[in-house]
C-alpha cells in the first residue's frame, strides 16, 4: 500500500493539473485597431468604397473557393489586400513594434523577417525555431520536407506568403505571451508585399485564439469616419454587455477557421421577407452558410436573399431610384432632412440585429445618392461584414458556441 501512494498522488495531480486552463487564457489583452481608410486619406470616399467592395468580391471568392472543392478554382484572381482593420503589437526580446491586419478568417499569424524588415529573429533573444515534431508543425500551412526545419507556405489566390516557423515573446498592449508559434516570412508575392503581417483570429489550431485557449474574444467597431480606434479584447476583458444578445456560433468541422451564423430572414420596415429556408443553409460539400468576417466591409448575400430585400428595400424607401457606380441600389439624395428610411433588422437565431441606418445607408456621389450598403454574392456564400457592425460590442464566444452583440459607443470603450 505504502508503494501506491506516490502513484495516486501523482495520478491525483495529473488529473488534475490537466483540468486547470491554459495559463494564458485569462491574460487580460486589450489592442487598438486601426481602419484602412485612415491610409486613404488623399482620395474621394467614392473611391474608398470602390476599394472596399473590390476587396470584399475578391475575399469572398477565395473563402468559397477554399470551402468549396466543386466551385470553380478563382484563385488565380484574388488579391492579398482584402483586410481592413490592423493592429499595433510588439514582437521579440528586445521588443520591436509592427502593425499586422486583423483576420477573423485566417489562422495563421505572421510578420516579415526578410533583411529590411522591422523584426529580425537573429537579435532576439527569445525567437527559436519551430520543430519538425511540434504539434503547430502538422497542418495544411506547415510542412517539414528536410526533416529539420519547419516551413510554411500560405496562398492568399494571386499573393503567397512563405517562410519558416517560429516561437516568439509576442507584446499585445503591454502584455507580454511568450513562444507564440508564427509565421517568419521571407517571401512575400503578390500585394502581400504591401502588408507587414497578419494577425489569425480565426477557429484553427494556428490562431492567436487557439494558442491563447481563450474561450472569448471581443471587438467594438467604431465608424468608418471616426478617427477613434477600436478596440479588441481577449482573455477576461471579452464580456458580452448586460443587454447583449445571442446567436449560436458555428465552425465547419472540415475548416474550423471561419466563423457560421444563423441567419433566419431578413425584416425591412414591419415586413419579414420571403426568403428561402436553403438561402443561409451550409450544403454537404462545405458550401454555403453566412460568414461573420472582420475582413470585409459590405455585407454581401446570395441572391436568392439579396434580390428579394433590394425589391422591398426599394419599394419602401419612397425615393427615385438613381443609377451609381459604386453600389447596386442607390437613391437621389432627399432634400428633407426629416427623411426616415424603413428599418433593416437581420433576424439571427435567437436574436435580432436591429441596425441603425448609419450601418446600412451610405452616401455617394459626392452626397447626391443615398445608396444601400449591401451588395449581391456572386458566389454561393455569404458574407456580414464590418460596415454592418459598426458601433457593436461583439464578442466571440467561441468555447460555448455563442456570438454575443449590443449596440455601444466603440469610441468610449
Amino acid at each position: 500500500m505504502a508503494r501506491l501512494l506516490p502513484l495516486l498522488l501523482l495520478l491525483f495531480l495529473t488529473v488534475l493539473l490537466s483540468r486547470l486552463p491554459s495559463p494564458c487564457a485569462s491574460l487580460p489583452i486589450r489592442l487598438n485597431l486601426t481602419h484602412i481608410n485612415s491610409k486613404f486619406s488623399n482620395i474621394s470616399i467614392e473611391d474608398r468604397n470602390l476599394l472596399a467592395i473590390k476587396r470584399g468580391k475578391l475575399r469572398l471568392a477565395f473563402i468559397s473557393s477554399r470551402l468549396s472543392t466543386s466551385l470553380v478554382d478563382v484563385q488565380t484572381n484574388v488579391q492579398y489586400s482584402n483586410q481592413e482593420y490592423s493592429a499595433d503589437l510588439a514582437i521579440g526580446t528586445p521588443p520591436v513594434s509592427v502593425s499586422v491586419l486583423l483576420d477573423t478568417g485566417s489562422d495563421l499569424i505572421w510578420t516579415k523577417c526578410e533583411q529590411g524588415s522591422a523584426y529580425n529573429p537573429s537579435a532576439s533573444s527569445t525567437y527559436s525555431p519551430l520543430s519538425c515534431g511540434s504539434t503547430f508543425c502538422q497542418n495544411e500551412l506547415t510542412s517539414c520536407s528536410d526533416g529539420s526545419t519547419c516551413s510554411f507556405y500560405s496562398p492568399y489566390g494571386s499573393a503567397t506568403v512563405g517562410g519558416t516557423m517560429g516561437a516568439e515573446t509576442f507584446s499585445f498592449g503591454g502584455t507580454n505571451v511568450p513562444s507564440l508559434a508564427f509565421g517568419c516570412s521571407n517571401s512575400e508575392m503578390g500585394s502581400a508585399t504591401t502588408i507587414s503581417g497578419l494577425l489569425g483570429m480565426g477557429g484553427g489550431q494556428l490562431s492567436l485564439v487557439s494558442q491563447l485557449g481563450s474561450e472569448k474574444f471581443s471587438y467594438c467597431l467604431t465608424p468608418y469616419d471616426s478617427q477613434s480606434t477600436s478596440p479588441l479584447f481577449l482573455g477576461s476583458l471579452a464580456n458580452p454587455d448586460s443587454s447583449s444578445q445571442t446567436t449560436p456560433l458555428g465552425q465547419s468541422p472540415n475548416i474550423p477557421t471561419y466563423y457560421y451564423l444563423s441567419l433566419q430572414g431578413i425584416t425591412v420596415g414591419s415586413t419579414k421577407l420571403s426568403i428561402p429556408s436553403s438561402a443561409f443553409a451550409i450544403s454537404s460539400d462545405g458550401s454555403g452558410g453566412l460568414i461573420i468576417d472582420s475582413g470585409t466591409s459590405f455585407t454581401m448575400l446570395v441572391p436568392s436573399a439579396y434580390d428579394v430585400l433590394k425589391q422591398e428595400f426599394q419599394s419602401q424607401m419612397g425615393l427615385p431610384v438613381a443609377s451609381g457606380n459604386t453600389f447596386d441600389l442607390c437613391f437621389s439624395s432627399p432634400s428633407d432632412g426629416s427623411f426616415q428610411p424603413p428599418k433593416l433588422i437581420f433576424n439571427f437565431q435567437g436574436a435580432d440585429m436591429d441596425l441603425p441606418k448609419e450601418n446600412y445607408l451610405v452616401s455617394d456621389a459626392g452626397g447626391s445618392l443615398l445608396c444601400l450598403a449591401i451588395l449581391p454574392s456572386d458566389q454561393s456564400l455569404s458574407l456580414f461584414g464590418n460596415f454592418q457592425q459598426q458601433n457593436m460590442h461583439i464578442v466571440y464566444d467561441v468555447q460555448g458556441g455563442n456570438l454575443y452583440f449590443a449596440p455601444a459607443q466603440c469610441a468610449n470603450l
